[in-house]
């Protein structure tokens, strides 16, 4: 899958008009096929970014021929409408494996894409070798007026109970977006450490909570579904954050056991004593704590001891990939049993595929989470989609039995 934006092209389209864009864009899909295989499929994803997928055997090295082909083609100068114009891109390079969903693919693409492109542009990188680099001080310089601006939004992602007589999706787990007016999507894992390094996570997280929790109060489920909020370790030490989780419940009438809090594993061992006194409260009004990236290690061992979470929640999204030992799968096989002898729920996330839903099933998960079920959506849309996902979870599971 290669992820392809033209460099400053959204600028230079108002200038050129909608006329000359149009044949533009038209030019480049007629030079980038005559490189590529004849069953490529080409899609533009927006007014400057294209996705191209193909079949390749060559690995990564022939997926890095073929998206420098593509930039070199591109990189030709183009006559149209009276204008001659040259064109630079950033190009994301993601291989699929088996199995693995063609979304969660374009997805690894277009991230490493964007990273390209933060770093100026022109150039061709690969989700399997490039890191994300840090933000350029354009867009740091941005993120204080994001949230004035209106540029961040929630989505909600769900997940399904694996009871196999009441399959349903009973929670959502809450998620930040970020749109840029100047540099369009910004990528999760790149703007959320920088809002927390800039101090900035505290009113985010405080907005989160005042968008989020009146679509509990607001929407009607069948059954109560529950909203799950992650809440990484320095947000623990904002007490009035918990202070104020507590006074919305109570001011919007939303039942406490429909909210959760995620705690990374590691996180909550060293906030244990902060996080046990201020989360007494909360517990009093039913509120659930779950641990997040739970493995079969002593520390996780020591957060299950000291915190008597609700739920665990393991990362299964390498389950059954060629590049991961057998030894992934024993351990979070030994991670499940872990928390149930316990007594906790344990939800497997990151599910992409069929067979990797089998075996957390066989391993006795109470819980889903992945794109085998849905992708995250905009919040907003909950009302008028949650019955499709119950009913899409219910399908799932059923042709999972029997299969």
């Amino acid at each position: 899958m290669l992820a392809v934006r033209l460099d400053r092209f959204a600028h230079a389209r108002l200038p050129l008009g909608p006329a000359i864009s149009d044949k533009l864009r038209a030019r480049i899909l007629e030079r980038a096929r005559a490189v590529l295989p004849a069953d490529a499929l080409l899609q533009w994803l927006g007014e400057a970014d294209l996705a191209i997928a193909t079949p390749l055997h060559g690995g990564e090295p022939e997926a890095l021929r073929l998206a420098r082909a593509v930039a070199d083609t591109l990189a030709r100068p183009v006559a149209v409408g009276g204008f001659e114009l040259f064109l630079s891109c950033s190009i994301g390079v993601a291989l699929g494996e088996p199995g693995c969903p063609a979304e969660r693919c374009l997805q690894r693409a277009v991230d490493t894409m964007l990273g390209v492109a933060r770093r100026g542009g022109d150039a061709i990188a690969s989700a399997g070798s490039v890191a994300a680099p840090p933000l350029p001080a354009a867009m740091l310089a941005a993120l204080p007026q994001a949230l004035e601006r209106g540029e961040f939004a929630i989505n909600l992602q769900p997940r399904a109970r694996l009871d196999a007589d009441a399959a349903s999706v009973d929670s959502y787990t809450v998620r930040l977006r970020w749109q840029s007016a100047a540099f369009g999507r910004v990528a999760p894992q790149d703007f959320l450490p920088a809002l927390e390094a800039l101090g900035l996570m505290g009113d985010v997280a405080r907005w989160i909570l005042n968008d989020a929790l009146p679509l509990l109060a607001a929407a009607s489920f069948p059954v109560p579904v529950q909203f799950h909020f992650p809440a990484p370790g320095a947000q623990l030490h904002r007490e009035h954050l918990i202070e104020e989780l507590g006074a919305a419940i109570g001011r919007l009438g939303v039942q406490g056991a429909r909210v959760c809090i995620e705690v990374p594993c590691p996180d909550a061992v060293r906030a244990s004593d902060l996080l046990g006194a201020r989360f007494e409260v909360l517990r009093r009004a039913g509120v659930q704590l779950a641990l997040g990236d739970f493995t079969d290690t002593e520390i996780c061992r020591d957060a299950l001891g000291l915190l008597r979470p609700d739920l665990v929640t393991l990362d299964a999204r390498q389950l059954g990939s060629p590049a991961q030992g057998p030894e992934v799968a024993a351990g979070l096989r030994a991670a499940c049993a872990l928390a149930r002898d316990a007594g906790y729920g344990a939800c497997a996330k990151g599910i992409e595929t069929r067979p990797q839903l089998d075996e957390v099933r066989r391993w006795g998960c109470t819980s889903m989470q992945g794109y085998l079920l849905a992708q995250p959506f905009p919040a907003r849309w909950l009302p008028q989609i949650h019955a499709t996902l119950d009913q899409r979870a219910r399908d799932l599971l059923a042709s999972a039995r029997g299969g």
